[in-house]
């Protein structure tokens, strides 16, 4: 019985010191791994900080909270062409395609969470209310300087246009060659 409870100390104390060892994963993307999720997140922000400005009406380069209500508020009137204060299925799908036509992937289609047929302005908000949280990191209910601001991935080179070379290589060959 001392050996078995010996062995299985030992394999305990291994697998403590193989977790304690080990990268736990975040969730999020390993920039040094992959520097393709680098990119992707740099452009999700951009949008991100697109759409933020849209709503700055005084044009001041600060997005306050009450602009971004105000916007969302004269949005959802326009999309909202019978006035009853939602959206019906006509309207959503209009509103779907407004969005389409203007950002393509990029947009956010209009969702009914709640399941009762129509879009709230609630809703209709959800995404602006979240872009805007996550941008306003000193939780300031206003979006100025940094937060306006895509991060720059470091070590990042500018890409050289076709045909040229880049810095510390040689130029391509464009020449056609018969195999």
């Amino acid at each position: 019985m001392g050996s078995l409870a010996r062995v299985l100390a030992v394999g305990g104390l291994a697998l403590l010191v193989a977790y304690g060892c080990a990268g736990r994963d975040t969730g999020g993307p390993n920039f040094a791994r992959d520097p393709r999720a680098a990119s992707s997140q740099v452009g999700e922000v951009q949008l991100n900080i697109r759409l933020m400005l849209s709503y700055d009406a005084n044009m001041d380069g600060l997005v306050s909270r009450d602009e971004v209500e105000a916007g969302l508020k004269y949005q959802f009137t326009q999309a909202d062409s019978d006035h009853n204060g939602t959206l019906n299925l006509g309207e959503i799908q209009a509103e779907n395609a407004r969005r389409w036509q203007a950002s393509g992937t990029a947009s956010s289609p209009l969702i009914d969470w709640n399941l009762d047929g129509t879009v709230s302005l609630a809703e209709f908000s959800g995404t602006a209310y979240s872009v805007f949280a996550q941008l306003d990191r000193d939780q300031g209910g206003s979006l100025a300087g940094n937060e306006l601001e895509a991060p720059r991935l470091r070590g990042a080179r500018p890409r050289a246009a076709s045909g040229q070379a880049r810095p510390g290589q040689p130029a391509p060959d464009n020449t056609f060659r018969a195999l």
